[in-house]
């Protein structure tokens, strides 16, 4: 049985600790005023949204399901999907513009794919996840995160791993993790608000201190930010007063407070030793790596798992992820053979042998999707999930990677945003447009529409 107590916490309280350490909590019973904590059961906690981004396209025939409803067939590009199925909904036959059938851009579909706008107006134009940052941004400490697994060319030629312990080395001239050197922002960066792109974060060391802890009152140097002085685990800086805090609560605020920490502990830990790495015996000491691991996989769940801690414990409601740039020259070996999926794989040109690469890779980002959901469904929340109060909306620059056609994309929901969507099945949505979606997803939120997303028609109906 929970304590009934009159004690009560902010609800933007965090842990203090030596040196300026802060961590932020996550949503307890005792924040709720004393006259509403009774009805928390009842409360709805807060909406989430996750844009993610899909590289290059998709093959259709291996894509879209036959057979519409619940009972569907996930083809081979979304067999990932298979234990999440009843947590997304698969859509089809949607549009980004008027008629979108040939020769149209990567870049045209990746900053139309969260604006639903043709073109970027400067001082005017926002991506979704900045409208809904904005409506959100005084109830958070972090008001949106924008993320991606790809800089500049993955490994080349900022990622590097010369000494062989598995993590990229240190920064070079070529490479600095504070900043974003994509090469191109209409390839890289998928966020905008009031028409400027939103640089990426890629180190996930530097999202963790940004979202959960803080270096010393004075910050960083830049020199200081290539060797990460805080070295000590955020969670031993705050251990008495978690422990103090612990004693106040009742006994579901100390499971949900204890599941919580160890969360934050698994994480950082992870992070530290990507950080750290595990040198061979017979490895040259060289410099220390910074953080980001050298496994594309682990990478990007990594991200992923950040994302949904910051939703647990609400640091942000806002996210993006890309899981490659528009033009990505990422590769991936498939059967023994290096493809790189923008140039090889995505303009496969029929040839059998790189149509099964590009699903391999679309697999590979798929699975990226699955593990969040699965992520996201794993947090406990009220009387349900995180799951059930977030909106994940993951899409492409283009639906048929050799075509460069923005007709029938490639578009999934996941996650009921509050109820607002009914998952579990294809929804076709013949000659509708992805801005419709995204319209549906603030009407989710709340949030009126205003001047957002010229392309859009109005919310897309048969989702609930």
């Amino acid at each position: 049985m929970s304590k009934t107590k009159s004690w009560e916490l902010s609800r933007r309280s965090v842990l203090r600790g030596a040196a300026g350490a802060v961590l932020a909590l996550p949503w307890l019973e005792a924040m709720a005023p004393s006259v509403a904590r009774a009805q928390a059961a009842g409360g709805k906690p807060p909406l989430r949204f996750v844009g993610m981004f899909h590289s290059a396209g998709v093959i259709p025939d291996q894509w879209f399901p036959t057979a519409e409803g619940s009972g569907y067939a996930l083809p081979a590009s979304l067999s990932p999907l298979e234990t999440v199925k009843g947590d997304v909904l698969v859509l089809s036959g949607l549009r980004l513009g008027a008629w979108d059938y040939f020769e149209k851009t990567h870049e045209g579909g990746f900053w139309m794919m969260l604006t639903a706008s043709e073109h970027i107006t400067a001082g005017a134009t926002d991506s979704i996840d900045q409208v809904i940052a904005s409506a959100t941004a005084s109830q958070v400490r972090v008001p949106s995160l924008t993320l991606s697994v790809e800089n500049n060319g993955y490994y080349n030629p900022g990622y590097q791993d010369a000494n062989g312990d598995g993590y990229i080395d240190p920064k070079t001239s070529s490479y600095d993790d504070t900043q974003d050197h994509c090469s191109g922002g209409e390839q890289c960066m998928v966020s905008f608000a009031r028409g400027q792109r939103l640089p990426n974060v890629y180190n996930p060391r530097v999202l963790f201190t940004r979202l959960f802890g803080s270096l010393t009152s004075t910050g960083p140097t830049d020199a200081e930010r290539r060797i990460w002085t805080y070295r000590r685990s955020v969670l031993d800086r705050v251990t008495s007063q978690a422990k103090s805090l612990q004693g106040k609560l009742g006994q579901a605020d100390q499971l949900r407070l204890d599941e919580y920490l160890s969360g934050i502990r698994a994480i950082e830990q992870s992070i530290q030793k990507a950080e750290q790495g595990n040198p061979a015996p017979a490895c040259s000491p060289g410099a220390q790596p910074v953080g980001i691991p050298m496994d594309r996989t682990a990478y990007a769940d990594l991200m992923c798992d950040l994302i949904v801690k910051s939703f647990e414990c609400d640091a942000t409601r806002v996210a993006t992820l890309m899981l490659g740039m528009c033009v990505s020259p990422m590769t991936f070996t498939v059967n023994g053979r290096a493809f790189s999926h923008h140039g090889d794989a995505s303009h496969h040109g029929n040839d059998p042998v790189k149509k099964a690469a590009k699903v391999e890779i679309d697999r590979w980002q798929v699975a990226r999707l699955a593990r969040l959901v699965q992520r996201l469904k794993a947090v406990r929340e009220g009387d349900g999930t995180l799951l059930d109060n977030v909106a994940v909306y993951y899409s492409s620059d283009i639906s048929n990677s050799d075509w460069h056609n923005h007709y029938d994309m490639p578009v999934i929901l996941a996650g009921r945003a509050g109820g607002a969507f009914r998952t579990g099945r294809h929804v076709r949505a013949q000659d509708k447009r992805c801005g419709d979606v995204l319209l549906s997803i603030l009407q989710a939120f709340g949030i009126p529409r205003g001047g957002f997303g010229p392309l859009a028609q109005g919310p897309l109906s048969g989702l609930a």
